[in-house]
C-alpha cells in the first residue's frame, strides 16, 4: 500500500507541476499578446489561439487535480443530515452513489470526447491561427476522463472499504 502512495504521490505532483507550468505559460504569452497589440501596436497572431487552448487543457486537467483535496463544488445537506444524525453507513453510501454517477459521467465523456477527436483527425481540420491541428485540442476530453476514473476508481474502493468495514478515511 506505501508503494502505491508513493505513486499516486508521485503523480500527483506531476500533474501539479504540469499545471503550473501551463498556467505560467497562458500568462506569458497573454501578457506578450498585450504589451505588444499596446505597446508596440502590433499583435501576436498566435497568441489569443495558444492562450484559448491552454486555458481548455488547464480546465479540463484540473478537474483531475481539484480531486485531490476534494476542491470540487458538492451539495452536502443530506450528507451533514446523515452525519450528524449518527448514520455513518447511510452517509458512506450516498458518497459511494455519488462517485458511481461522476465515474459513468466521466466514461461518457471518455466515449463521447472521442467522437470529434476521430472526425478532427479524418478531416485535418487545423487551428486558424496556429495550424495545431485541432484533434490536440479536444484530446484533454478523453484524457482528463481517464484521470478522472482512475482517481474515482481509488475513491469507490475506499468508500465500498469503509462500508464494509465500517471505517471512516479522511
Amino acid at each position: 500500500m506505501n508503494t502505491l502512495r508513493k505513486y499516486i504521490n508521485i503523480y500527483n505532483n506531476i500533474e501539479k507541476w504540469f499545471l503550473i507550468i501551463m498556467m505560467a505559460l497562458m500568462v506569458v504569452i497573454i501578457f506578450a499578446q498585450v504589451v505588444t497589440r499596446y505597446v508596440f501596436g502590433n499583435s501576436l497572431f498566435w497568441s489569443e489561439e495558444i492562450g484559448k487552448f491552454i486555458f481548455v487543457w488547464i480546465s479540463w486537467i484540473g478537474v483531475s487535480a481539484g480531486m485531490v483535496n476534494h476542491e470540487h463544488i458538492q451539495i452536502t445537506i443530506v450528507l451533514d443530515i446523515l452525519k450528524k444524525k449518527g448514520f455513518i453507513h447511510a452517509q458512506k453510501f450516498m458518497e459511494l452513489v455519488g462517485n458511481i454517477a461522476w465515474m459513468v459521467t466521466s466514461f461518457i465523456i471518455l466515449v463521447y470526447g472521442m467522437e470529434p477527436i476521430t472526425t478532427q483527425m479524418n478531416s485535418a481540420v487545423v487551428a486558424a491561427a496556429t495550424g495545431i491541428p485541432m484533434w490536440i485540442v479536444y484530446l484533454c476530453l478523453p484524457i482528463s476522463s481517464v484521470l478522472v476514473c482512475a482517481r474515482l476508481i481509488g475513491v469507490i474502493y475506499m468508500n465500498i472499504h469503509d462500508i464494509v468495514k465500517g471505517g471512516e478515511t479522511a
